[in-house]
């Protein structure tokens, strides 16, 4: 089975439910020879009317149903404001054993959304004593300042991908989960010249073999 840069364990970090789940679950489908533990850190965001609804985070299991693996984590906040960065660093370490991770897969700075800025920031805290590496993901709100210098050809899962973020039923009025919004947030002009008309996208940060 495919392994994510050849990856045994990956700890994924999520802002709100639906961000890995809409940013890179093709890759995480693609290659199953990875365990990838996803963290929901908040239950929703500011001014959005799902926020602290069951439903959020049935959506969540209900995408991952049959992955096998894919560990799903929640916590009880709504808000990532609820704790102090530090808090978030210190919640996280008792949760999981950063050094049995490969790499921690988070949100940019490079975003107009807030809460992705500061799950960066928790990521890079959080690998301070560890040799475990940080890889950026692109989301809908990414900002084109952002280069990403790792693509990930999802083709062969793509309608798959698109069926399963149909169970996102709180959010498919938002336009970002239109078809064509869908299909462009997936599409690079530098990798469709080297024939992936699909992608996901990332930039390693850092990375220890």
């Amino acid at each position: 089975m495919n392994k994510f840069l050849d990856y045994d364990k990956v700890l994924v970090l999520s802002p709100h439910p639906d961000d890995v789940e809409y940013s890179i679950s093709g890759m995480i489908i693609s290659h199953l020879g990875t365990q990838f533990d996803i963290l929901n850190m908040t239950q929703g965001g500011d001014f959005d009317p799902t926020t602290f609804k069951t439903d959020r985070l049935s959506e969540v299991t209900s995408f991952w149903e049959n992955i096998p693996n894919v560990n799903i984590h929640f916590t009880d906040k709504n808000h990532l404001k609820s704790m102090e960065e530090d808090g978030w660093v210190n919640f996280i370490e008792n949760k999981f054993n950063i050094s049995e991770y490969d790499a921690i897969l988070t949100t940019n700075a490079c975003d107009s959304h807030f809460e992705h800025r500061q799950t960066y920031f928790i990521a890079t805290a959080l690998c301070r004593v560890s040799k475990v590496g940080v890889i950026e993901y692109s989301s809908p709100s990414t900002l084109v300042e952002w280069a990403p210098n790792h693509f990930i050809n999802i083709q062969k899962v793509y309608k798959e991908k698109v069926y399963r973020l149909g169970k996102f039923k709180s959010q498919l009025g938002r336009s970002y989960f239109q078809n064509e919004q869908v299909k462009g947030f997936h599409t690079n002009f530098q990798a469709s010249k080297r024939g992936l008309e699909l992608v996901e996208m990332f930039k390693i940060v850092q990375s220890y073999g």
